[in-house]
């Protein structure tokens, strides 16, 4: 579903910082989840960018992380759970979907909407995307990648805004950091966001 095209233009549009990327986190044991492997776009977007956030409005998980819950960088195990109970209480009747063990959470944003996988085709590369719009309280489906996804949502390429966050929505020059390099800016005192000294440091 996603090209090596849609990640050119992503890397144009939100070029990766120096030291982003993580390699050992573009695996992890997927069993627990009846899975064999991740989209290979996905998997591309760890080696280049690994897990982090998108203007601290959105959030891509890690496939495993091995810091423990609630620790980042946070994972797509910890995501699902609560993408599978969102869909259990407010299932759509406009999108199919066998239950819930079919949904697996890639990301999710500061407004709360959770961006999954339709994992019910066996291939990867062929699951779309599958959005809780929290602020609509609907679901909507999405044939394209994850990378296609972001890189539609950056370019207004939908007909409407798929998620409640609008202020990614066009936004043409968005910023990813790495979970590392935003905690390490933290760290030394400097919000990794405004990049201005942060005032209890």
């Amino acid at each position: 579903m996603t090209s090596s095209s849609d990640m050119a233009r992503l890397r144009e549009i939100m070029p990766p910082h120096a030291g982003a990327g993580d390699e050992s986190g573009a695996s992890g044991d997927l069993s627990p989840l009846g899975l064999a492997s991740l989209p290979s776009d996905y998997l591309e977007f760890m080696r280049i960018y690994g897990g982090g956030a998108v203007d601290d409005a959105l959030v891509v998980a890690v496939p495993k992380s091995s810091s423990g819950v609630g620790v980042p960088p946070i994972d797509v195990f910890e995501m699902t759970s609560d993408a599978r109970l969102t869909w259990d209480r407010e299932m759509s009747a406009d999108i199919s979907l066998e239950n819930s063990s079919k949904l697996l959470s890639w990301g999710l944003t500061s407004s709360s909407d959770i961006l999954c996988w339709d994992v019910s085709l066996d291939d990867p590369d062929s699951w779309p995307v599958v959005v809780f719009n929290r602020g609509r309280a609907s679901w909507g489906r999405y044939d394209c990648g994850m990378v296609k996804f972001l890189v539609g949502i950056f370019c207004r390429e939908f007909d409407d805004i798929p998620i409640g966050e609008v202020s990614l929505w066009g936004n043409a020059g968005p910023r990813f950091l790495n979970w590392r390099e935003e905690i390490r800016m933290f760290e030394s005192g400097i919000s990794p966001w405004t990049g201005r000294p942060i005032p209890s440091f």
